[in-house]
């Protein structure tokens, strides 16, 4: 999967270089150089998603595949207690109300087979 990554020297100044993946939210990395910073992503991205998925926790898509999949509007009925819930995860999370509902739609699909 093709994730947004951002690559850029610490600002504390000490020479290091930290790599975060914009769409896994506290997924990030240390490394001397850009070059290990990169290998160090990595295993933090496979690492992220591993605990998302023992967990339970929805993985959000790449930006890209979002961005160019076609989108459908529909009206969905929540108890009130539930929707408050969905709107304090997704607001810890920092994912939209819909963002946060296909994603848990998608852990539900796979892990039905």
């Amino acid at each position: 999967m093709e994730y947004t990554l951002k690559i850029f020297p610490d600002p504390e100044g000490d020479g290091d270089y930290i790599a975060e993946i914009e769409e896994l939210k506290g997924c990030s990395a240390f490394g001397e150089t850009p070059e290990e910073a990169l290998k160090e992503i990595e295993i933090a991205m496979k690492l992220w998603i591993e605990t998302a998925k023992k967990h339970g926790k929805p993985i959000p898509k790449p930006k890209s595949q979002i961005i160019n999949e076609p989108k459908k509007r529909f009206n969905v009925i929540f108890p009130e207690s539930l929707l408050k819930d969905v709107d304090e995860y997704r607001g810890k999370h920092g994912l939209k109300r819909s963002e946060l509902l296909a994603a848990a739609a998608e852990q539900f699909i796979s892990s039905q087979h």
